[in-house]
């Protein structure tokens, strides 16, 4: 290669970057769809997905999928090496996991829910900010969510009561206006 000076418009800027690493090789789980037809394989460990694996088991596509959680002043958390996890099957009968990934000081846990899509070549996560409510004298629980000042879609939410263990079994949307 003759450097003359000129930006060489085949290569992109930082070429060649870094090497490409793998991610943690003790997974805490792997997973598929229920369905011969199915080609998308995901890892998972700390909270976090961190392999998808399409269209062979040998081809990894996507490495640590997770969020980066702040209040804009005082932290900043990065779901696998801040949170505290916990993983547990969908059900005996459902190739999915739960997993709850909890603030060490209470303030929030995320809990998603992930499968492999037994029909198409993607892998689906549903994911819940649980924000823990408060007890006023009057016996009337809150929660304050905050929420950003150019929120334009509608807040749903439901009541999940920790001393029964139950869901409150209704849905509520709060419209921001």
């Amino acid at each position: 290669m003759k450097l003359i000076g000129k930006p060489n418009p085949t290569e992109a800027f930082g070429w060649p970057g870094i090497e490409a690493r793998g991610t943690h090789g003790g997974n805490d789980g792997v997973r598929t769809a229920y369905a011969a037809s199915s080609r998308v394989w995901f890892t998972f460990w700390s909270g976090i997905i961190t392999e998808v694996y399409y269209p062979t088991v040998d081809r990894p596509q996507l490495r640590d999928l997770q969020y980066l959680i702040t209040d804009g002043q005082s932290f900043f958390h990065d779901e696998k090496r801040d949170l505290e996890s916990k993983l547990e099957r969908l059900s005996d009968h459902v190739l999915g996991y739960r997993c709850t990934n909890s603030d060490p000081a209470g303030r929030y846990s995320i809990v998603k829910e992930i499968i492999a899509d037994p029909h198409l070549a993607c892998v689906l996560q549903q994911t819940v900010k649980d924000t823990p409510s408060s007890t006023t004298t009057l016996g009337v629980d809150f929660v304050d969510i905050p929420i950003l000042s150019a929120q334009q879609a509608p807040i749903h939410f439901t009541f999940f009561w920790t001393a029964d263990d139950r869901w409150e079994g209704h849905d509520y949307t709060v419209s921001v206006k």
